[in-house]
């Protein structure tokens, strides 16, 4: 029997394989699938009907092909979708996105990052760092932007597998611990 995670693993591989391979559709894909990790984690009557083993596959692929129509998504993204929805698992959505996400990168040399800052920055700021942070990790970066005022002042980079603190907050927590 196949585990949870060797489970998501082939999906995202899947997914991979079947997309086209430029930056749009793939980060097309990634919001998708975030969104549906959203829906099913959130919206209890959302995950009631993927979980119903008493409704048709038939009718639940339909809704899920409805939704990837909405988000303008190719039609390759349907054959995962049915996969998913066959072999019941969707509990596992957020693994799948996650895997996916970490295949775009591997296979885009791109990555999505979030960047929390203490207050707003300028643009030119802005390009100063996503910059600095491309060339560290060695691929291009989309930035999401949060702001987050317990920081104090800095920033924090997250994206998969990297964090790089360089927060008031973390400089003042390490001075306490010493």
């Amino acid at each position: 029997m196949i585990n949870k995670t060797e489970l998501s693993r082939k999906i995202s591989r899947m997914l991979i394989s079947s997309l086209p391979k430029d930056r749009q559709s793939m980060v097309s894909v990634s919001d998708f699938l975030g969104f549906l990790a959203d829906l099913y984690r959130k919206e209890r009557t959302f995950k009631d009907f993927m979980l119903n083993p008493l409704i048709p596959v038939s009718a639940k692929l339909s809704y899920l092909n409805a939704l990837r129509e909405k988000f303008g998504l190719p039609k390759e993204l349907d054959q995962a979708l049915s996969y998913i929805v066959q072999l019941s698992a969707f509990p596992f959505i957020s693994q799948i996105k996650h895997f996916f996400d970490h295949e775009v990168e591997k296979t885009l040399r791109f990555s999505k990052a979030f960047l929390i800052l203490a207050q707003k920055i300028d643009e030119s700021q802005l390009k100063r760092i996503r910059e600095a942070v491309s060339k560290m990790l060695g691929r291009d970066l989309e930035l999401e932007v949060i702001e987050d005022k317990s920081l104090i002042g800095g920033f924090v980079v997250k994206t998969y597998g990297f964090v790089l603190d360089a927060s008031v907050k973390k400089n003042l927590q390490e001075i306490l611990r010493s």
